[in-house]
């Protein structure tokens, strides 16, 4: 152990969760492969939410230790597999990260960050083969908390304009519309419905409209 005027460095850490997983390591971590710990990085990510909100840096950068103690467990889970390493990793979000951002590394050039956000959004279509709007909402991960994927969509189909009024609803404030919704998941239990499907299954709907409405308007485009 360092004395606390030292720091420990990436490297050691990935050294670190080298030797737990090493033969006479660490029984547990040893034992873990990625299904065993794939709760553990939401949960993480939980916790360094709640940090952030709490506005405590020293505990904003214990939870960020947290977090990033999965990736690398995950690289050395992966490594012992024969899959790919930490430096796979580090390869990979460092390409994205040049790849994404030609105004930085390129000679692209932005107007503002809306713009910066757009490009960002062609790029990564055109990464993921998606050859429309339509194709990115399919795209967005349906693992993510239902109300933010639908949020998510809703907002990149109304940017692509896709007009969807949202219902008149007599809330206004936070604790309004929270309390809106908590009225709503118990309404929905009371009649035998997961809240979750529903709205999972009307985010689905949601994403057919809309690529129906994307047909018609390339349609309109091309007799015009």
């Amino acid at each position: 152990m360092k004395p606390t005027n030292e720091k420990y460095t990436f490297s050691e850490l990935v050294d670190i969760i080298a030797a737990l997983r090493a033969p006479g390591g660490c029984p547990w971590d040893r034992e873990q492969t990625h299904e065993s710990i794939r709760k553990s990085v939401i949960e993480e990510a939980y916790e360094l939410v709640e940090a952030i909100d709490g506005k405590n840096p020293s505990k904003i950068a214990d939870e960020s230790g947290d977090v990033l103690l999965q990736v690398v467990l995950h690289a050395q889970i992966a490594k012992d597999n024969g899959e790919y390493d930490i430096n796979d990793v580090t390869d990979a979000i460092s390409r994205k990260m040049i790849h994404r951002h030609p105004h930085v590394f390129g000679d692209a050039s932005v107007k503002d960050s809306d713009d910066v956000l757009n490009k960002w959004d062609a790029i990564k279509r055109a990464d993921r083969s998606q050859r429309s709007i339509a194709d990115e909402l399919h795209g967005v991960s349906a693992y993510i908390p239902t109300l933010m994927r639908a949020q998510k969509i809703r907002k990149k189909a109304i940017k692509a304009g896709f007009n969807h009024t949202a219902a008149d609803v007599s809330a206004e404030t936070e604790y309004e519309f929270g309390r809106l919704l908590f009225d709503i998941a118990a309404a929905a239990g009371e009649h035998g419905i997961d809240p979750e499907v529903a709205l999972s299954g009307y985010i689905n709907k949601f994403i057919s409209d809309f690529e129906k409405f994307e047909q018609n308007k390339k349609a309109e485009k091309e007799n015009t």
